[in-house]
């Protein structure tokens, strides 16, 4: 019996400690994304607020590509920040009556941000494609912040080029 119990033990701890206690580049990713963008993504005004008072720094204007949309709305803004050696970078946007939030960061393991994505929201896989060393993914997402929402995943297939931008999109 006490074989069982400790075997038991043993296994809650390992699969809580490697599902909700885990602090990788991944999990910090999504956390800042779901912090920021996803609880956010109807005040756009609210993240630049944010990344004021925090002394974000904004990163200047054509070294954005990770994160720039080819039409810039009247509030576009890029930021970057560093959180224990891990740098992420943030936009927001305005264009064409959609709000859209942006954060890229680089990844270790494009599958475990995707398994951690689909523990915090429900998504619909609606379309995919890749395009040289990038792919895209666009799933659908019943957010309670907004009905009519995508989040999109872009992300490097290739080792040398392990970036990744996950989007929030209200249309």
């Amino acid at each position: 019996m006490k074989k069982i119990i400790i075997i038991t033990i043993i296994g809650i701890f390992y699969f809580t400690s490697s599902s909700f206690s885990e602090s990788s580049i991944e999990k910090k990713l999504l956390i800042q994304f779901d912090g920021l963008c996803v609880q956010n993504i109807n005040r756009l005004n609210s993240i630049v607020d944010f990344a004021k008072e925090n002394n974000w720094k904004q990163i200047p204007p054509g070294q954005d590509s990770l994160l720039a949309p080819e039409n810039k709305g009247p509030s576009y803004q890029s930021y970057y920040f560093i959180d224990n050696n891990d740098v992420f970078m943030l936009a927001i946007n305005d264009a064409d009556n959609t709000n859209v939030c942006a954060m890229a960061s680089k990844y270790e393991s494009i599958s475990n941000l995707k398994r951690i994505l689909n523990e915090f929201y429900k998504l619909r896989l609606i379309e995919n494609h890749s395009q040289g060393m990038q792919a895209i993914e666009i799933y659908s997402a019943n957010l309670s912040q907004s009905p009519k929402t995508i989040i999109s995943l872009t992300y490097g297939t290739q080792p040398e080029l392990n970036f990744v931008t996950v989007s929030v999109v209200k249309m």
